[in-house]
């Protein structure tokens, strides 16, 4: 492997671990009522991530490319099922447990000051 392929694939490896490892801290977040933008945050970086896997698997995996599958490729093919699945179908029930989170804060906040 070149040297500028070994660094862009470096930098692939960095920054995608980032944004997944960001994605799942900013799920917690949402999901235990902890952080109010961090719904806003979650939704934007998903928009992000989404196109770059997209522009990814089109580059990498396009049929006039002979590849060899490596552990990039192999994170990426998981983590875009992983956000098929969640933006499919976890997305609802995790904004719908946040507002019960901080329905469910509120009233115990209300609660405790009367």
């Amino acid at each position: 492997m070149s040297s500028i392929k070994k660094n862009l694939y470096n930098f692939q490896y960095l920054a995608f671990n980032t944004f997944i490892i960001s994605s799942y801290i900013l799920i917690f977040l949402a999901t235990l009522g902890l952080s109010n933008n961090a719904i806003v945050y979650l939704n934007i970086m998903d928009y992000y991530i989404r196109i770059y896997i997209c522009l990814f698997l089109i580059y990498r995996f396009n049929p006039f490319r002979r590849i060899e599958f490596n552990e990039l490729d192999r994170q990426i093919a998981f983590s875009s099922g992983l956000f098929l699945l969640a933006t499919s179908a976890l997305n609802n029930y995790i904004i719908t447990l946040q507002k019960y989170m901080i329905n469910l804060f509120n009233t115990i906040k209300n609660k405790i000051n009367k």
